[in-house]
């Protein structure tokens, strides 16, 4: 695979590969080391996936055009209201899916991250889920009229500060992952303090990962991503991570913020 002319070098932090007798990662039980002990950075070539085709199917992710009725993506309430049927059908035309369920959102500020106040951007390659993820979306299915044949989920992705360019995101071609670096994760508190737990998938480095993003996205644009597949076998997610361009310093750009809504899409 060729590298694109546009692209940026940035570093990317893995996990380690476990050792023989090292337990099962767990995430969310104590607070995070900010040295990342467990992690490695590697530096690798960021394209700048602009211009070219992406598809849902194929490379996992895909960039979509979207004007939302959204004002403050700090309402909580309005986004519920408002924003989660906007992601819904979107994301209904977008896959082809029968029926769409939007039931969480996460808002982030970089600034606020630094006081403590909310989350940012999050630096680690991983993925929001396993294949495990079947367990955690039964009682979801008991309401469900007849049983889907296909299960998948996609995190909508949205930024809205004013220039795009603190923090990109990056999503890594679904095509160029293997089972081989994938590290399953326990995360416990999971949008929330109650012990809901989830087990994601990290990674461990490979230099077959292509990594791609898109510079200075707007707000009435929306990276679509696949983070869960029940008719995938193996399951071969689109890593994802924010990174730092080094173009563009901290102090130089708007604080990145952003908002991403987790679609589960049933097939009949």
């Amino acid at each position: 695979m060729q590298t694109s002319l546009n692209a940026v070098q940035a570093e990317f932090f893995y996990r380690k590969p476990l050792g023989p007798s090292e337990p099962k990662p767990v995430f969310g039980l104590a607070e995070p080391d900010p040295n990342r002990p467990d992690h490695e950075g590697f530096f690798k070539n960021v394209n700048d996936a602009r211009g070219e085709v992406h598809a849902l199917s194929e490379s996992g992710f895909t960039l979509l055009q979207h004007k939302t009725k959204i004002e403050d993506f700090y309402n909580d309430a309005l986004v519920a209201d408002i924003y989660y049927a906007e992601m819904r059908d979107l994301a209904k035309q977008a896959s082809g899916a029968d029926e769409v369920f939007v039931i969480s959102h996460i808002t982030r500020n970089e600034a606020e991250a630094a006081l403590g106040k909310r989350l940012g951007a999050h630096r680690l390659v991983h993925n929001d889920f396993t294949p495990r993820f079947d367990t955690t979306i039964a009682p979801l299915l008991e309401n469900v009229e007849r049983e889907p044949s296909r299960i998948a989920v996609y995190n909508l992705w949205r930024r809205f500060d004013a220039d795009g360019l603190d923090a990109p995101f990056a999503v890594c071609d679904a095509r160029s992952v293997s089972e081989s670096e994938l590290i399953p994760t326990d995360l416990h508190n999971y949008g929330s303090t109650e012990g809901f737990a989830v087990e994601i998938y990290q990674s461990s480095h490979s230099d077959q990962h292509r990594w791609y993003y898109y510079p200075k996205m707007n707000r009435e644009e929306v990276l679509m991503f696949k983070t869960y597949d029940s008719a995938e076998r193996p399951f071969l997610p689109t890593l994802h991570s924010a990174f730092d361009d080094p173009a563009h310093q901290t102090g130089q750009a708007s604080p990145r913020e952003s908002i991403e809504a987790r679609a589960i899409c049933l097939f009949f």
